[in-house]
């Protein structure tokens, strides 16, 4: 198990993206932990 700790100056956008990346070609499974609300609403604006 791996924790990432995202600072709030980060590309948020382009992290997750990273993520799912890795996810949908089978490197890797990920979840959210505690997460901020430029997290959550990162990834509403990406699903909407």
């Amino acid at each position: 198990m791996v924790a990432l700790d995202v600072p709030p100056e980060a590309d948020i956008q382009r992290i997750q993206t990273l993520l799912e990346h890795g996810e949908a070609n089978g490197w890797w499974h990920w979840e959210e932990g505690c997460v901020t609300a430029a997290w959550e609403a990162s990834a509403s604006a990406k699903d909407g």
